[in-house]
């Protein structure tokens, strides 16, 4: 029993070849299926990952309009502020 015989050798090589082709062939087969029952399709997580990246954009652009803002009514209230002075020092001369 050193050698093995021809027919053994081919079987076994059949059983081999059926096997990678099997797993080969379910694996081509089920790729664009989720990988389990609570995963997400691949396309919905690139649309989901395309918003994300649009509201992180928006985020981004509010955040300046808002620094911008804040940077303006500063600007109005240090003018309101010069002005109420401007108008009390009247009164108060006025009141003399």
């Amino acid at each position: 029993m050193d050698t093995v015989s021809t027919t053994a050798f081919w079987s076994g090589m059949g059983i081999v070849g059926s096997a990678i082709g099997a797993s080969f062939l379910l694996s081509v087969s089920h790729s664009s299926e989720p990988k389990h029952a609570d995963a997400a399709f691949e396309n919905d997580v690139t649309r989901i990952e395309i918003k994300l990246e649009r509201v992180a954009t928006d985020v981004e652009y509010n955040k300046s309009l808002l620094g911008d803002l804040k940077e303006d009514i500063r600007d109005l209230r240090d003018e309101q502020t010069q002005a109420s002075e401007s108008i009390l020092e009247a009164i108060r001369s006025n009141g003399d």
